[in-house]
């Protein structure tokens, strides 16, 4: 029997899970990344005796044993699951305003009683739509769960709450069940891990990320999501695969509109029947292809898509716990200067100061990332990398500095004295999201969560190529750590079609 051979191009988590998923089921994989270190955005880095997580907030999908997410259950079919220690995260966020503040813990009611405990007058409307989201929630994991023939004809029964979602922004669908702004503003807090305001988010990618969070929690990884990462390699050469850091590729091959294999930077070819391009569709057609070999209406749904916000991060080590600033011993809260969120995401287009932005307390989760009588917290505002494009490069360093003084000033204002017990500052802006992932301008999430770039709008898995496929936060599934990792899997079972030799209809229709 022929051996069936793969490559994987980039090891970020949709990379790694694919690499991971086709390993263990008979192929001989290669796996290759420029950078000395597995992961891509999952990563962490050391300074001066601190480890920081480079861009892990939640993870989603994982659950307690009794009640296991799908994140959790496609690390466990890849065999990573086991490797890794998932440390839970205590309440999903907490939100200061202006004149409020307010915790929202796991569970449907108990979020549902927080939400509602400052605006008693928006409980009925407030209850109809966190039931509308539940029922989207239950309606996704039917037909993601191997739905049989009458379970599709019966969608638009089964999945009339789905159905009647399509389109919807996060706005509109709050308009029609609560009034109070004060109150949207709370309900649609973690939108930043979207990267759209309420007025342009897609609801139903906004419902089904948050019901991942209010049913199972929010996790993060014992070691930093290094360790996750670290873990998928472990798998990956555990069962025959082959991990080559620090050898990037230079060439897709084609042949007659069919993949035939890569060229590494060093001149090595790996000859292969499937390509998984981890690395975003923008540079595997254009640079690693060439668009002379991909289809025009390819490349016209890529010029269509709109590339979402990056990050500029404020990496501290201090010389003292949270405790002894009496910081809350929140894991991560979200400060709002106003209740304007249209103006907030405004704000990201410029280097200033931003109105809406994240402060992590990263040490009440792992405290051993830093010597003791230390802390780390992290500020994190959403950006975006044309304006940091337009700066000069004798200025850059200026400019980045310039911005985590006036954000570490905003951080004076809700803990005081933290500036005065900085011991360690690193701090990185959408160029250097852009340098380390290869992303276009440094896009955390591919492309925008709109209406048109929620999942099923979005281009599939399967490339445009023969043998060519996507595992990235730029198809199917969208950014972000869970959908990263699930579009791995989702790219193996495309693989695993071809392989059986599955035509027609059932070859294009998504893998769920």
């Amino acid at each position: 029997m022929k051996e069936k051979r793969a490559v994987v191009v980039g090891a970020g988590l949709g990379g790694l899970s694919s690499a991971a998923y086709l390993s263990k089921n008979g192929f001989k994989v290669d796996l290759f990344d420029r950078n000395p270190h597995p992961g891509g955005y999952a990563c962490s880095f050391v300074r001066d005796g601190y480890e920081f997580e480079a861009a892990l907030h939640a993870l989603s999908g994982i659950g307690p044993e009794d009640n296991r997410g799908s994140c959790y259950r496609i690390l466990e079919g890849c065999d990573v699951a086991r490797r890794v220690e998932f440390v839970p995260i205590e309440d999903l966020y907490t939100s200061v305003f202006p004149d409020f503040k307010a915790t929202i813990p796991k569970g449907w009611e108990a979020a549902e009683e927080a939400y509602g405990e400052n605006f008693p007058a928006e409980r009925k409307g407030l209850h109809r739509l966190m039931e509308f989201m539940r029922k989207m929630y239950e309606e996704m994991k039917l037909i993601s769960s191997d739905p049989g023939a009458l379970d599709l004809l019966l969608f638009p029964v089964k999945g009339s709450h789905l159905i009647r979602s399509t389109g919807l922004t996060v706005s509109q669908a709050m308009d029609r069940e609560i009034s109070d702004p004060r109150l949207k503003a709370l309900f649609c807090d973690l939108w930043g891990y979207y990267g759209l305001p309420p007025s342009r988010l897609s609801f139903q990618l906004f419902a089904m990320a948050n019901s991942s969070y209010i049913e199972h929690g929010s996790y993060h990884v014992k070691g930093t999501s290094q360790a996750l990462s670290n873990a998928f390699v472990d798998a990956i050469e555990e069962n025959g695969g082959t991990v080559h850091l620090r050898s990037g590729i230079e060439k897709i091959n084609v042949d007659s509109g069919r993949v035939t294999g890569v060229v590494t930077e060093h001149g090595d070819e790996f000859p292969a029947d499937y390509v998984v391009s981890n690395a975003n569709p923008i540079h595997a057609c254009y640079d690693l292809i060439g668009a002379e070999n991909v289809p025009n209406s390819y490349l016209k749904a890529l010029a269509e898509g709109h590339i979402a916000v990056s990050t500029f991060n404020v990496y501290m080590g201090l010389d003292c716990t949270a405790e002894d600033l009496g910081v809350p011993s929140h894991y991560e809260i979200f400060y709002n200067e106003d209740y304007d969120t249209d103006g907030q995401y405004r704000r990201m287009f410029e280097i200033k100061k931003q109105k809406y932005w994240a402060l992590t307390n990263y040490s009440v989760l792992h405290p051993e990332l830093s010597p003791p009588g230390t802390s780390i917290m992290v500020i994190t505002g959403l950006v975006d990398y044309g304006a940091w494009a337009r700066v000069p490069p004798d200025r850059y360093v200026e400019t980045k500095n310039r911005l985590a003084a006036e954000m570490i000033e905003a951080a004076e204002e809700v803990v005081p004295g933290i500036g005065d017990h900085i011991s360690v500052v690193e701090v990185a802006t959408p160029l250097t999201n852009m340098r380390y992932s290869g992303n276009p301008g440094g896009s955390i999430l591919g492309f925008d969560y709109d209406v048109t770039g929620s999942s099923m709008f979005r281009l599939p898995n399967r490339g445009p190529l023969e043998g060519l496929y996507f595992a990235n936060a730029w198809v199917r599934l969208g950014g972000g750590f869970e959908t990263c990792m699930t579009s791995g899997f989702l790219a193996f079972m495309d693989v695993m079609k071809d392989v059986k030799g599955v035509k027609g209809i059932k070859k294009l229709l998504p893998s769920l």
